[in-house]
């Protein structure tokens, strides 16, 4: 696969993934009809950022920006962490993932297997 190629898949993942979270905020609220469901997800600023972020790297990365790539890197590596840890200490460990939770993992982990060889970076050159 050319590099170009892999760091536009990259991009659409990262929207994908910020899609997801933006999804993640609604679907409840589609579910429910409670508005206060609604304002409890409104109000968590760790979910806004990484739906930012996830935004910002995708943009960047669809410019083959050098700074979007390394953002990409970092942000990416630093939330599959934090999800793989909270899945590692939360009760369903050992158990199969919920479906967004596991779309969310593939995201991020196709964001850095597309992201992290040396061809990818150096198209990343703007």
């Amino acid at each position: 696969m050319a590099a170009h190629a892999q760091v536009r898949l990259a991009s659409f993942s990262a929207a994908a993934y910020a899609t997801l979270g933006i999804a993640g905020i609604l679907y409840p609220l589609a579910h429910s009809g409670n508005f206060r469901v609604l304002r409890h997800a409104l109000s968590q600023p760790p979910v806004w950022l990484a739906i930012v972020i996830a935004a910002l790297v995708a943009w960047g990365l669809a410019r083959r920006q050098a700074w979007a790539w390394w953002l990409g890197v970092i942000a990416a590596s630093y939330q599959l962490a934090m999800l793989l840890f909270a899945y590692v200490r939360g009760p369903a460990f050992g158990h199969l993932p919920r479906p967004w939770t596991l779309i969310a993992m593939v995201l991020l982990a196709l964001v850095l297997v597309l992201l992290l060889p040396r061809r990818a970076r150096l198209a990343c050159s703007r």
